[in-house]
């Protein structure tokens, strides 16, 4: 069908084709592009406007059956929600490993069929070159959507029950790398999880669960580089994965925590030694036997407070490392000051929780907000 539509198409004049392509549904031109490059050249020219309407287009992939959704989320949702029918715009297509050798297939030949359940595309590979089909589509995607979309792959490494495994993460450009992680068995050998951060794309978003203890990461992990870190360690004492973070938004929840790793932590932020990307941490303690000490630490890292005849500011920020919620709001009298640019975080303490908010103001500033 689409190769006779090309030769239809090919007869008319440019504004023609145009009008022909603007009616078209984006599953269409998809599939359309796929025909020639000539086609795919005419469907990238005529179409640019749609695809700058496109905020971003998501991979999630499925361990249990090697297959992977590849979809547009509705621009009200966050980036990197699941998919569902109330969150996906428009599903682009399924790729999935092929179960039959065909006679008439190789290696390079991608299948593209519809039918029962799905009203797009899907997209079959044999096993061995998966990944290079994956990087194929993707970069075809590049191709007609452009860069000015973000490209987001969901890399998941657990499955309940709590089953530890490698995460498939293909080699693709201009994708922003979401993982997580169940840290457990040989994962929990530092030198293992130090050799996946190592070899791994770099990840923008990392989420650990602790399922045994672990050895401090070397300070130069790629770990650190990710823009979002969230570590769940309930049952076990967590190493100071905070000290070298040198993303934006931080998360710990743990059985214990040295005093002194946020104590340091602090005024590492305010002599400007550290943490200048920081906009959020939170420090979660579960064993209530363990944290009495949280309500000194104001004391010890030089804390200035608002007048209390003063309204309290709300710090809250839209979570990175968990795209659906925003972070937990800081509404503290409570705050310090950074030394090189006078810039604010607001500081909050009780008996379980160490909440940590950068304010893009300057002392003055901050404190005129608060008037």
């Amino acid at each position: 069908m689409y190769f006779q539509n090309k030769m239809i198409l090919s007869k008319y004049p440019l504004v023609v084709q145009k009008d022909i392509l603007d009616h078209m549904n984006i599953i269409d031109l998809l599939l359309l592009s796929f025909v020639s490059k000539n086609m795919k050249k005419l469907v990238t020219l005529f179409q640019k406007k749609r695809s700058e309407s496109i905020r971003s287009i998501e991979y999630e992939y499925d361990r249990t059956d090697e297959s992977c959704l590849v979809y547009i989320p509705k621009e009200s949702e966050p980036k990197s929600s699941k998919p569902s029918p109330e969150t996906v715009e428009c599903m682009l297509m399924r790729i999935v490993k092929r179960d039959i050798y065909h006679k008439d297939a190789t290696s390079k030949t991608l299948e593209f069929r519809f039918g029962g359940e799905y009203e797009y595309p899907v997209v079959s590979y044999l096993e061995c070159v998966k990944e290079s089909v994956i990087q194929s589509i993707h970069n075809h995607f590049l191709d007609v959507f452009g860069n000015s979309v973000e490209y987001y792959w969901e890399g998941v490494g657990w499955q309940w029950p709590e089953e530890c495994f490698i995460p498939f993460l293909p080699k693709l450009k201009n994708v922003t790398f979401c993982t997580g992680l169940f840290v457990d068995g040989h994962f929990a050998e530092v030198s293992n999880l130090e050799n996946f951060f190592s070899s791994s794309p770099v990840t923008k978003i990392y989420q650990l669960h602790l399922l045994n203890n672990v050895k401090p990461l070397t300070p130069e992990s790629k770990f650190y580089q990710a823009e979002a870190i969230h570590v769940n360690a309930p049952l076990h004492n967590c190493p100071d994965f905070l000290r070298h973070f040198q993303g934006k938004q931080f998360g710990l929840s743990c059985d214990s925590y040295e005093k002194s790793n946020l104590i340091n932590f602090a005024n590492r932020w305010k002599s400007g030694e550290a943490f200048q990307n920081l906009e959020y941490a939170s420090v979660r303690i579960t064993n209530d036997n363990d944290n009495q000490y949280l309500n000194s630490i104001l004391n010890e890292i030089g804390a200035k407070f608002i007048d209390a005849n003063r309204p309290l500011p709300k710090h809250t920020l839209r979570q990175r490392y968990d795209k659906n919620t925003t972070t937990h709001p800081i509404i503290s009298r409570a705050y310090i000051v950074r030394e090189s640019d006078s810039r604010v975080a607001s500081v909050r303490v009780s008996m379980i929780t160490f909440l940590f908010g950068v304010w893009d103001k300057t002392e003055e500033e901050f404190l005129k907000m608060v008037e």
